[in-house]
């Protein structure tokens, strides 16, 4: 028989693991997602996705040269052009990167969940087994 000491220790076990354990792995997996979301600054860039690359621009030449003011053009364009590539491509690693926490996140707690149930369905398969 057990004593009173080995139930307790049952008890705390299963409450431990039930929900203090819970409870740390929800915190640790909104971490997890705070962490994609602000390594990506996916609002950020979301906000600037037309803006520049690094700021690079050229500033309008005084008189009228066209010749100059279509390179200015030219060049600003060409600058927003690939800020806004690369943001969008930057945008969207860092989306797959948050919906990948979100669903290991997921089975992560699932699993946890039914673990003792497949370690008890599994000494039962093994104790059938070597009992014949």
């Amino acid at each position: 028989m057990a004593s009173i000491f080995q139930r307790v220790i049952v008890v705390k076990f299963w409450g431990w693991y039930y929900f203090v354990a819970i409870r740390s792995l929800i915190k640790i997996w909104h971490n997890f997602i705070i962490f994609v979301r602000e390594y990506y600054s996916i609002p950020l860039l979301l906000k600037t996705l037309v803006s520049p690359w690094k700021r690079d621009i050229t500033r309008r030449p005084r008189g009228l040269d066209i010749k100059k003011l279509l390179e200015v053009l030219a060049f600003n364009l060409i600058s927003r052009g690939l800020g806004f590539i690369i943001r969008l491509f930057t945008i969207i690693i860092g989306l797959i990167c948050l919906i990948s926490v979100i669903v290991l996140g997921f089975l992560a707690l699932i699993i946890w969940l039914i673990l003792p149930l497949v370690l008890a369905f599994l000494i039962i398969i093994g104790l059938t087994l070597i009992s014949g």
